[in-house]
């Protein structure tokens, strides 16, 4: 017998998402990937320490598996995440001290060989400069048309920043110029933070900046009859800092969470979410732990509209 059956009741549990179970055999419902990669952040680093600080907050000592009443008229009738889905977490990344251009090549090589696999996967950051090697890598495996949702203070758009082709402030620049994502299907909200050029530019192409939530739907809802997988990009700098300011990069003003939260359900109703991400978390700066709890949030919001979607695998 384990030692440590002997002690049984006295243990805490072991760390986890929500109490999620993990799949027994075969491939989970969810996969979670973290990337722990802040090297091209311009402003403050520490987003490195983002997966680890989203583990601890989605404890199942900390926190249940209940989805998010918030935003909602009813959640009677929803049942725990841990008795819909099955989730495996699956590590960290090693490539915190990699050079972009070697990050970028490890995290789509990783991505690729994730998406050869039936699970929804869920990617936690590290900057936003995560972004385009994933979907870089999942393209490669996992082909089809792909629209991508990009939530997001900035617009993260610059053509090179500080000299540098890789950085998280050219994320959605890469992903266009390399084809990634056809600007018809592209669906960013906020930019708030945008240089007026770029949001110019962004219109200019095609790509769509809704400023509400009706706007958001009929928007997202177009983009799903276009494509066959949709990829959710949030940047916790999204959130206003009142809710989320422990963030690399915080903007005046923002979403609050029930606005997040209906903005992502929206998402999930099309039906064709296969893959998300979640970027920025920074530790070093969230003295009270208040952003790490919206980060939970985002996650648990995440998990259970991968949940609403089983039927569509």
């Amino acid at each position: 017998m384990p030692l440590k059956d002997s002690l049984n009741g006295y243990l805490r549990l072991p760390r986890d998402f929500f109490g999620i179970p993990q799949q027994s055999t075969g491939n989970p419902d969810v996969g979670v990937l973290g990337i722990p990669y802040d090297l091209t952040s311009s402003f403050m680093p520490g987003s490195r320490f983002g997966p680890d600080a989203i583990r601890k907050a989605t404890d199942s000592e900390r926190s249940h598996s209940y989805p998010l009443s918030i935003g909602r008229t009813s959640t009677n009738n929803e049942r725990a995440l841990s008795e819909r889905i099955t989730l495996e977490d699956i590590g960290d990344l090693e490539v915190s001290l990699r050079l972009p251009e070697q990050a970028m090549i490890d995290i789509t090589e990783a991505a690729a060989k994730l998406a050869e696999h039936d699970s929804r996967l869920l990617f936690m950051g590290g900057d936003h400069f995560i972004t385009y090697p994933l979907l870089r890598g999942l393209r490669r495996s996992k082909p089809g048309t792909y629209g991508l949702v990009y939530l997001d203070a900035h617009a993260d758009f610059y053509p090179t920043y500080s000299g540098h082709q890789y950085s998280h402030a050219t994320t959605l620049r890469r992903i266009l110029t390399d084809g990634l994502i056809d600007r018809v299907n592209l669906l960013t909200h906020d930019l708030r933070a945008a240089l007026p050029e770029q949001k110019a530019e962004l219109a200019k192409i095609g790509a769509i900046i809704p400023q509400s939530l009706k706007s958001f739907s009929n928007a997202i809802n177009k983009i799903a009859k276009q494509v066959d997988i949709i990829y959710i990009s949030v940047d916790l700098d999204v959130l206003d800092p009142s809710v989320a300011p422990g963030v690399s990069h915080p903007e005046s003003g923002g979403l609050n969470m029930i606005e997040l939260a209906e903005l992502l359900r929206a998402c999930f109703a099309t039906g064709k979410v296969r893959y998300a991400d979640i970027a920025e978390l920074n530790p070093m700066v969230d003295t009270t732990g208040r952003t790490s709890i919206a980060a939970r949030d985002v996650v648990k919001e995440i998990l259970t509209g991968f949940a609403s979607q089983k039927n569509y695998k």
